[in-house]
């Protein structure tokens, strides 16, 4: 223990154990805690159990099959949904096709008639009509509605009339003529050329395009 001189040259020691105290910053000893009667000392810490890594299982040849058959029973199932979704989006294409052509062929021919150009009206007619009836005697009975009744001044499909049976289309279509107070309705019927599909013809639209016995007798 190392000391040092006072005033009158004599050396003096100062407790190792006070100043032990004094560091502390409590000025008492510090205790080591004691192990309890009867706990065993552990020399090594415990192994830490592993867990087993799991295994992969190989697929048998007979699960194998069963998974085949599962996919393939999957494609053709989608396969067949594919090609009905397509033949029924084919039909309803067509049908549309279909109906617009025989719609548009009527209006055309009316669109004529209410200009009175009835040549022109003439070419949308089929054999049913253009075999009995000439152009010369279409235009000649056409001109005479229009000196009794008028002209036709305006014309409408009525809603939900159109039929469709076949290769025939009728539509039910509202005149309205210069001369008479109410209009009146015509049935025309189309049929589908058979050298052509897409081209539509009228096949009857009554006896004239007049408004039949619901109107006064003409004196023109």
């Amino acid at each position: 223990m190392q000391g040092r001189q006072d005033h009158s040259g004599e050396l003096w020691e100062k407790p190792a154990n006070k100043r032990t105290a004094e560091l502390n910053g409590t000025g008492k000893h510090r205790t080591i805690p004691q192990r309890p009667p009867g706990m065993a000392r552990i020399e090594h810490p415990p192994a830490k159990p592993r867990v087993a890594r799991p295994q992969s299982q190989t697929s048998t040849p007979k699960k194998f099959r069963k998974q085949l058959l599962i996919i393939t029973a999957i494609f053709f199932v989608c396969a067949a949904a594919a090609g009905i979704g397509s033949y029924m989006a084919y039909n309803l294409f067509q049908g549309i096709s279909v109906s617009s052509g025989a719609s548009t062929a009527a209006a055309g021919f009316l669109g004529a008639v209410s200009k009175s150009d009835y040549a022109q009206a003439y070419t949308y007619l089929g054999p049913a009509i253009t075999l009995p009836t000439h152009q010369a005697q279409f235009i000649q009975q056409a001109q005479a509605l229009d000196r009794c009744y008028g002209p036709v001044a305006d014309y409408s499909e009525v809603a939900n009339s159109a039929t469709n049976q076949d290769n025939s289309q009728s539509f039910s279509y509202t005149l309205t003529r210069s001369k008479l107070k109410k209009p009146y309705q015509i049935r025309i019927t189309l049929q589908q050329d058979r050298d052509s599909p897409n081209t539509w013809k009228i096949a009857d639209y009554g006896n004239d395009l007049g408004p039949g016995a619901s109107a006064p007798a003409c004196k023109a």
